[in-house]
């Protein structure tokens, strides 16, 4: 089978997005299907001229990536330079042209995010060129409030349903994002539940870093954080939380790691202000190979985020035998609802809850069964597995449209 991803971003962009079109990729090449990628060259969102959420950006920093690579397992992936954006929208006439030109040359498309170009340019294509596509929207619905709001819903409107009706399937990542769908006026037949997913064999036989506690100097506990620093994934919860923590365990240290999305100096401020900073260690963006080995070494894990889709980091650390402390919201309640893990509500305390419960993860007092949900997800939640249900999807699409 010939088979178009289309992604906004794509590695080395670290973000939930990108980690999933990345694997699927790979894996779909491995079970011997072709598979091209179609991306623009973007890795932040201020390496484009334009507005984002971050503000006006007036000069291109975009990195000086391939533009046409294979990748090891066969997967080739075309980058396009992006010319200007606007929030959520990227002007990239390359990639325009490249979807207009080539389309009608693959089996099936299958585009990611909502409210982006690329999924509107496909659906234009599609309906041109008689190629039947699939979307995955990932993040639908983020409570932006105020303009951003408003130009949410306008664009919903104007092209996001058009794209939901246009599409031959629909791929939610949790049954939260299934409601999504239907709030926007999906037809639920078309709608298919497909999760994120990890490689089993590459947390099989993870241990505690000697190495990384040696240069952490060698803390009792070791409290984690992953992703992005952005105020909606709630490092500053975690933050506030540390010195009621550090009075019963004053040897603990807290690790932050993921890319800096501007809310760093904010974070690190309100570290010194509550004289906890020595207590923190900012690691920023890390290899694979280190985010394992600080998963393994991690005594709990936390995410209080607003706004997850999935939450791919709380299951790796699952997956390397951490417990996880995590907003019982979006895409993470799903993983409370059906791995485990200790809520968070995020309308009540939540500085008081994650300091409740790290403490009881380091008193051993609770009832989390942290190996079985760990056997669970090896089990379950593999990029093979995913990689197999998206291929019955495909078929399934592709016999429908003849």
């Amino acid at each position: 089978m010939k088979i178009l991803q289309v992604v906004e971003r794509f590695y080395p962009r670290a973000g939930g997005v990108e980690f999933h079109a990345f694997h699927i990729s790979r894996e779909l090449a491995k079970l011997g299907h072709d598979v091209s990628v179609v991306t623009s060259s973007s890795v932040a969102q201020q390496d484009v001229p334009g507005i984002s959420n971050k503000g006006l950006t007036l000069r291109n920093s975009l990195p000086d990536l391939p533009r046409f690579e294979v990748d090891e397992e066969g997967v080739k992936i075309y980058r396009f330079r992006p010319r200007l954006a606007l929030y959520t929208l990227y002007l990239t006439p390359g990639l325009m042209c490249y979807l207009f030109q080539h389309l009608r040359e693959y089996d099936i498309v299958h585009v990611h995010q909502y409210l982006h170009a690329e999924p509107s340019l496909v659906a234009i294509a599609s309906k041109l060129e008689k190629t039947p596509f699939i979307l995955t929207a990932h993040d639908m619905i983020s409570s932006y409030g105020g303009f951003r709001e408003s130009a949410k819903n306008f664009a919903d409107v104007i092209f996001g349903r058009a794209v939901l009706r246009s599409a031959a399937a629909l791929i939610a990542l949790t049954p939260i994002n299934v409601e999504q769908y239907r709030q926007l006026g999906a037809p639920k037949e078309r709608i298919r539940i497909i999760p994120n997913g990890i490689t089993p064999e590459e947390f099989a036989n993870l241990k505690t870093s000697q190495k990384l506690l040696q240069d952490l100097a060698n803390p009792e506990h070791l409290v984690l954080f992953v992703g992005r620093l952005a105020s909606y994934k709630g490092p500053q919860y975690l933050v506030h939380a540390i010195a009621d923590i550090l009075d019963e365990y004053p040897s603990t240290k807290f690790v932050f790691v993921g890319q800096d999305d501007g809310y760093g100096p904010e974070l690190k401020r309100q570290a010194i202000s509550e004289h906890v900073l020595t207590q923190c260690v900012f690691m920023g963006q890390v290899s694979d190979e280190k985010l394992k080995e600080v998963y393994a070494t991690a005594d709990v894990f936390v995410l209080p985020s607003s706004c997850e889709a999935f939450g791919i980091a709380a299951l790796e650390s699952i997956a390397a035998g951490t417990p996880v402390v995590l907003a019982n919201l979006g895409g993470l309640s799903y993983i409370l609802s059906e791995i485990g893990g200790h809520p968070i509500d995020m309308q009540a305390d939540v500085s008081g809850q994650i300091a409740r419960a790290v403490k009881a993860v380091f008193q051993n007092d609770t009832h989390t069964d942290v190996a079985t949900q760990r056997r669970h997800v090896l089990k379950t939640f593999s990029w093979t597995h995913i990689a197999k249900q998206l291929v019955s999807l495909y078929e399934e699409v592709m016999a429908k449209e003849g």
